[in-house]
């Protein structure tokens, strides 16, 4: 429900005639992003009766699978690279899906070169941002302003900021002195993507990639 629900799946299941549909989010029900989504489900004639409603549901908790209703589909993107455990999160989202998940991550190409210099990543390998040294976020920084077009207020910085910085937007450190889930944690590489949702037992059927950037698969959970 983050962005202003505005890559929400709920209405596409409902509307391509799915048994039963609902939404799951780390926020409390009384956020104004859960009145958001389902004044939107309202407004496109989908009453609270034709879906589900799961607040202040962690994908990083081991309790996900018994705090959710089994789902032959499960759809979540825009997740693990938010996760200061994606190993985990991706562990849990298996136990509680069905058959199908469809899921991504931001990743990072087995190299980069631009004016700001060369990064390269191998193959089983993923980029702690936090531990980025100044060269390396150099390259980042450019690659995003110019493959992307990130503005300076929105950039690596924004969304991957050095430890510790003051006042930053995505801190590392939550409020309540656990680990925020707002920063970009890790870019993991192509081929370790792939090799994590097989470690975890899903095998992958279909996958697309938007510019070298994210890498959504769609995976079906294997026993």
């Amino acid at each position: 429900i983050g962005e202003w629900s505005l890559h929400e799946r709920v209405s596409q299941a409902v509307a391509a005639g799915a048994a039963s549909a609902a939404m799951a989010d780390i926020l409390p029900a009384g956020s104004g992003y859960w009145r958001f989504f389902h004044d939107k489900m309202a407004g496109l004639g989908i009453g609270r009766d034709a879906y589900g409603s799961h607040a202040g549901v962690d994908v990083t908790r081991p309790d996900l699978a018994e705090r959710l209703p089994a789902f032959d589909v499960v759809h979540c993107t825009g997740i693990l690279y938010h996760c200061p455990d994606p190993v985990a999160a991706l562990h849990n989202l298996r136990r509680a899906t069905g058959r199908w998940l469809i899921v991504n991550t931001i990743i990072c190409p087995p190299r980069i070169e631009n004016a700001a210099g060369t990064l390269a990543l191998p193959d089983g390998a993923a980029l702690f941002l936090p531990g980025l040294s100044e060269a390396e976020r150099d390259v980042l920084r450019l690659r995003y302003r110019e493959h992307l077009g990130w503005s300076p207020d929105y950039g690596l910085d924004y969304v991957a900021p050095r430890p510790g910085t003051p006042g930053a937007d995505m801190p590392h450190m939550a409020a309540d002195g656990g680990l925020s889930c707002l920063p970009y944690w890790w870019l993991f590489s192509p081929n370790a993507f792939r090799a994590l949702l097989r470690t975890l037992g899903l095998a992958i059927r279909d996958e697309w990639t938007w510019h070298e950037h994210a890498q959504f698969a769609l995976c079906e959970r294997a026993g």
